[in-house]
């Protein structure tokens, strides 16, 4: 087996990076300063949504009164009881049971990260059921973090339901949502992971760094 050593989970952002529902809003990048035009130093202005590429939700996304990016202190990014499953959606409340019941960050990996860059991956990506919330937290009384392949829990095929699973998750059950990973390279489990979600005060949601490291 090949020793991967830290590796990225999470995907650069680009002005293609996908948003939830195909939708126009992505990242824009617009050179404002240039070393061959003549300035001194060259210089970026970037405009882009929260929850684009690799981001991570929080209760604030569906509640009011949830938890933002501010409420939380950098040890709470850090886990080395890491949980992966690598198994159709349908084929986790059997597959959990192989898992350790202490890990506090559950990865999964459907396979349906290779339709990225495809309509189908923003379109058609299958819905995680919200019941598995409450089996999550019942398995993994320590989860802090449900991480996948898909571009979003929900799914435009059936958006009800997944409304109802942002809420079981990030209200009901106080797991953040870890989405649009970047597992293609990884079939085994990682050592430690560490998120580095960005820094922007009080938001619902922020593109997120995710580092993982194989020893």
């Amino acid at each position: 087996m090949i020793n991967l050593g830290p590796t990225f989970l999470s995907f650069e952002l680009n002005e293609n990076s996908p948003v939830y529902g195909g939708k126009d809003d992505k990242l824009k990048i617009i050179k404002t300063n240039q070393i061959k035009e003549g300035k001194t130093s060259n210089n970026l202005h970037l405009s882009f949504p929260n929850h684009i590429g690799t981001h991570i939700d929080f209760p604030k996304h569906f509640s009011d009164k949830g938890k933002t990016q501010s409420n939380y202190s950098a040890s709470f990014w850090i886990f080395n009881k890491v949980g992966f499953l690598n198994c159709s959606i349908d084929k986790v409340p059997k597959m959990i049971k192989t898992l350790d019941k202490s890990l506090e960050i559950l990865i999964l990996k459907t396979g349906f990260g290779q339709n990225r860059g495809k309509e189908i991956y923003w379109k058609n990506q299958p819905v995680i059921p919200a019941y598995y919330a409450s089996l999550l937290k019942k398995h993994f009384p320590k989860i802090r973090v449900f991480g996948f392949d898909m571009i979003s829990l929900t799914s435009l095929n059936n958006k009800e339901e997944g409304k109802k699973a942002h809420v079981n998750f990030l209200i009901d059950h106080d797991i953040l949502i870890l989405e649009d990973m970047n597992l293609a390279k990884i079939n085994t489990t990682p050592d430690t992971i560490i998120l580095s979600p960005l820094q922007i005060e009080n938001a619902d949601g922020v593109p997120c760094t995710v580092i993982a490291n194989f020893d």
